[in-house]
């Protein structure tokens, strides 16, 4: 508010000098040429135009110091007027206080060049040695003197009582510095709290959803001694498992991680020992049908592993728990690219809906329940540039209710990892 406060005062004192008489008009060629003759109440356009440089003079000082000589000049071609001479030295000291250190460089080389180009230039139309060196002059105390001042006061030694203007700058300076940090801790707890939903996401949900499944499968049938001892066995090592899983995270989040890769803390990934033939194991154990062909390659690196693993993982997840417990996968280089297609017979009623709706990608997600799961798989996916494509084929509507419906996840990541 002060620093507006001081604006205002400029302009006022601008004002009561063009009210005084301390402006003038001059009889130039181009107002001859128009047949016009300046009034001195033409000099309140420019400094009207000036009031906009003076109010945006803190945030953008090299803007409102290169606006401002451009209003000067406009000014200038009507007469001499102080007052707007103070309007731009105001803007000139604004620019050395404010500026950077490039900005404050290359305008007072500016303004030293313009001082003696308007000198020489006066010398050279007829002005006269002493006009031209009275042109230097004024360039020098309007202009030049002015950004010395600044300098001082920025060294800390002003050259009059100035106690409070270097605390004022650094009051501006650490405002805008905490608002940078601000933004960037906002940004990067959310980045953070993206990657957890997605890491408990992926270590809760297959897990949990196979005990669901296969506790509900034993419910639902007659008493088997055998298979109800092979389905209590496969609900605890798949608890045990998300168990140690969450506990690793917890003690992650809580700095008490056991890796000695200090990498590991931010990669969860490097921390998760698991396999492309465990995934496909773990989902066969809980008795899935899968056909396999292909495997991805031994090169890929962790968090391409990660990700791949992770797309799998929930893909088999999703066709044991809305399909019909088989898959089809394949994993191949295609141009470049690693692909990895899942292909799963949806469950009637959701054939049904489907083809009666028409949908098509993704418009399917809803009738299978796949909601959050595919969000994630797909976020991750395009955080290391790939894509991912969802949803039913086969629905055309001339399809027969006998025709084969299918649920495929398609996902194509670059062989080189691009960084998030």
């Amino acid at each position: 508010m002060r620093a507006h406060l001081q604006s205002l005062l400029t302009l006022g004192v601008a004002v009561l000098i063009l009210a005084v008489g301390w402006a003038g008009v001059a009889e130039t060629p181009w107002w001859s040429a128009l047949g016009v003759r300046p009034q001195p109440w033409w000099h309140l356009i420019p400094l009207t135009l000036m009031a906009f440089a003076l109010l945006i003079r803190i945030r953008r000082p090299v803007l409102a110091l290169v606006l401002g000589g451009g209003f000067t000049l406009l000014d200038l071609s009507i007469g001499v007027n102080v007052g707007i001479l103070l309007c731009v030295s105001d803007l000139v000291y604004n620019l050395g206080i404010r500026g950077s250190r490039r900005a404050v460089r290359a305008g007072a080389l500016s303004l030293t060049a313009g001082t003696l180009a308007t000198g020489l230039v006066a010398l050279a139309f007829g002005a006269g040695l002493e006009g031209s060196l009275s042109i230097a002059l004024v360039g020098l105390a309007v202009l030049l003197m002015p950004l010395w001042w600044a300098a001082e006061v920025r060294r800390g030694y002003p050259l009059w009582q100035e106690p409070d203007a270097r605390h004022q700058l650094e009051a501006e300076r650490h405002a805008s510095l905490l608002r940078r940090q601000a933004s960037q801790r906002r940004e990067a707890v959310e980045a953070e709290r993206q990657r957890m939903a997605r890491e408990l996401h992926d270590v809760v949900s297959s897990q949990v959803s196979a005990i669901a499944l296969t506790s509900g499968a034993v419910l639902n049938a007659a008493a088997d001694t055998e298979r109800d001892r092979w389905a209590l066995g496969s609900i605890r090592s798949t608890s045990v498992e998300a168990l140690e899983q969450l506990r690793e995270m917890v003690l992650l989040l809580r700095g008490e991680g056991s890796s000695v890769d200090p990498e590991a803390k931010h990669r969860p990934e490097l921390l998760d020992g698991t396999s492309w033939d465990d995934v496909l194991s773990r989902a066969q154990e809980r008795g899935m049908e899968i056909q396999v062909e292909g495997q991805p390659p031994a090169d890929l690196s962790p968090g391409q592993n990660h990700v791949l693993l992770r797309v799998l993982q929930e893909s088999l997840t999703n066709a044991h728990k809305h399909g019909q417990a088989q898959a089809a996968v394949t994993c191949g280089l295609r141009r470049a690219r690693l692909r990895l297609t899942v292909i799963s017979p949806m469950p009637e009623e959701a054939s049904a809906a489907s083809r009666a709706s028409g949908q098509d990608d993704d418009g399917g997600a809803s009738h299978l329940g796949a909601g959050v799961g595919l969000a994630v798989m797909r976020e991750r996916v395009q955080l290391i540039g790939g894509s991912l494509r969802a949803g039913p084929v086969g629905l055309k509507p001339a399809s027969s209710p006998g025709d084969p419906q299918l649920w495929v996840v398609e996902a194509e990541l670059p062989l080189k990892e691009v960084s998030p």
